[in-house]
């Protein structure tokens, strides 16, 4: 798959362009920036050095190294696949039983690390027990997360695949420990290190076996879709929308082979050849939904919106049964005793909030004008006259509704509880509770204001059942329980205001007091602290364009900022 847009090309790149036809060896270039770096000496990676001499702490024994890891696998593997298990576990075997490594080995160290850390905070204490009824599993992750602060330069200096993936999973490491700034920062060092090793380009790749290929593949396209939910969250701009990458999906390898029982679907793979649906699935499902997206951080028409829309529905309709929440209506029960079954319910539950999160992302900047949200929506333009109408304001209801209602699906949200997907859950969650109480406060007349105060109730019961007393979802109920206030508030202020001016019409003339008091009731109640306009119960698009007093035809209005849904949150307060 690639986006081809305008290459830039580095100072040195012309140089080797320079040279490429009269030098056989450039001389050393390390110093210059994209230059390579300095040979290294053979002789530095046969000495074998002490783990402890080079990270300060010890790797536990083999028993419970392998236990780290398989809780590991079940909390992230499933959800970012960042390396190939088999070949990940006969890199880590000798340096377990030895205690050393090779000078060349040290970014694979820290990847070691970080995976046992995470294998700890998310590891059952039954698993541990028969192995050393004394191992802390929970001071043992803190000690890991010590150290790996302490010397994580050690994969960055030598830039390697291990490096992307060591800054990638110490992002989500932060998200989980109440450190926002530092997950961002670390999804941006993780990027620009897939940059410095030409990741976005596999044309640019050494020779590699099919192994080796399809981990960089899975490198590549794990920081992407990191690189595009972090700018989503955080409302920054992203670093590799818009510029080229030529990276093939990967295919599966022995350790995603695994389909899910009693279904048989198949995907269209890239080449258009069909393959059987498996675990690995769902990461080339969600790629395209991240891509997508990815239009969304350019400035855009109502028309670019639109067509941005229309793919969101298009992408929706070539799930498989496998990655659709509904095909384990009948099976959540059993999903605790099935593995494979566990898995594919995860990645069907999260692959439908990220779909529905997509929406509320698209249409986010509407909000902030409630004479925008009638906006009639036209994914399909030729299918407009026969299609049934759609606003901005229905389509962010259906989303954010149906968000809330996995409050159905609560054994699976436990589950995903447990894995590393919880913080992006709980955010998405997060993100549907601000979108619900905005639309409530953009018309507190609606018919649907009960039904937007009901979905904001499940939505506080279920963040934290999701994120299992985190700050984040402790704060994200505190936030949510205040919008339900200020609702509550704004609702009581209008009744009053209408009670008055009730009894003040009712000491009028008989003959205009009726219609006095209608126009007084929609007066009042369509007043908010979002919006005082008034709203019509149809706008087209040249009354938006006229509104902001800028027109399509002459003007790029940037109607998809990257303002977060935080920023946009500090309204309502």
């Amino acid at each position: 798959m690639s986006s081809q847009t305008e290459q830039t090309t580095s100072t040195f790149h012309l140089v080797e362009q320079l040279f490429q036809n009269h030098l056989t060896k450039l001389r050393q270039s390390d110093a210059i920036p994209d230059g390579h770096p300095i040979s290294k000496n053979p002789a530095d990676d046969g000495l074998r050095l002490r783990v402890k001499d080079v990270v300060g702490i010890d790797l536990p024994p083999a028993p419970i190294t392998s236990v780290l890891v398989d809780a590991y696998l079940q909390a992230n593997h499933w959800y970012l696949a960042l390396f190939h298990e088999q070949s990940f576990r006969a890199r880590l075997a000798p340096i377990i039983r030895t205690g050393r490594i090779s000078a060349s080995e040290k970014p694979f160290l820290m990847l070691i690390l970080i995976v046992l850390m995470i294998g700890a905070r998310f590891v059952c204490p039954e698993s541990i027990g028969p192995h050393d009824a004394l191992f802390d599993s929970a001071l043992y992750s803190s000690q890991l997360l010590e150290a790996v602060e302490k010397h994580l330069f050690i994969a960055l200096h030598d830039v390697t695949l291990e490096s992307v993936s060591c800054a990638l999973l110490m992002s989500i490491t932060y998200l989980l420990e109440r450190k926002t700034k530092l997950a961002f920062i670390m999804t941006g060092i993780g990027v620009r290190v897939a940059q410095a090793i030409g990741l976005q380009d596999e044309t640019t790749w050494e020779p590699l076996d099919h192994i080796e290929l399809q981990v960089r593949r899975r490198v590549w396209w794990s920081i992407y879709m990191a690189d595009m939910y972090t700018a989503q969250a955080y409302g920054k701009p992203s670093v590799f929308a818009g510029s080229r990458f030529q990276v093939f999906e990967p295919d599966d390898l022995d350790d995603t082979l695994i389909a899910c029982p009693g279904m048989g679907s198949f995907e269209v793979r890239e080449d258009g050849t069909f393959s059987r649906v498996t675990i690995f699935s769902y990461n080339r499902y969600k790629s395209p939904l991240y891509s997508i997206m990815s239009l969304n951080t350019q400035r855009m028409r109502l028309q670019q919106i639109n067509s941005v829309y229309a793919r969101l529905l298009e992408w929706e309709k070539t799930l498989p049964r496998e990655l659709r929440l509904d095909s384990f209506s009948s099976t959540e029960n059993e999903v605790h005793q099935h593995g494979a079954l566990r898995i594919f319910a995860l990645q069907a539950i999260t692959l439908q909030l990220t779909y529905d999160y997509n929406h509320l992302l698209l249409f986010r900047p509407f909000l902030l004008n409630k004479k925008h949200l009638s906006i009639q929506l036209h994914p399909h333009p030729a299918e407009a006259q026969n299609s049934i109408s759609i606003t901005v304001r229905d389509q962010l209801s259906v989303s954010a509704i149906r968000m809330s209602k996995v409050y159905d699906w609560r054994t699976i949200l436990v589950l995903a509880s447990r894995t590393t997907c919880a913080a992006q859950v709980c955010f998405q969650l997060f993100t549907a509770g601000v979108v619900l109480a905005m639309l409530a406060l953009s018309d507190l007349s609606s018919p649907q204001l009960v039904e937007y105060k009901q979905a904001l109730a499940r939505l506080i019961n279920i963040l934290p059942l999701i994120g299992g007393g985190t700050p984040l979802s402790n704060q994200s109920v505190e936030i949510l329980t205040d919008a339900m206030h200020i609702i509550s508030s704004q609702e009581v202020k209008a009744l009053i205001s209408n009670a008055t001016n009730d009894f003040r019409t009712d000491r009028s003339s008989p003959a205009v007091a009726g219609a006095s008091r209608v126009q007084a009731t929609q007066a009042n109640m369509q007043s908010s602290t979002l919006d005082s306009a008034s709203q019509s119960e149809v706008m087209d698009d040249t009354d938006m364009w006229e509104d902001l007093a800028l027109f399509p035809d002459d003007h790029e209005v940037d109607i998809a900022g990257s303002e977060s849904f935080y920023q946009s949150l500090a309204l309502l307060f």
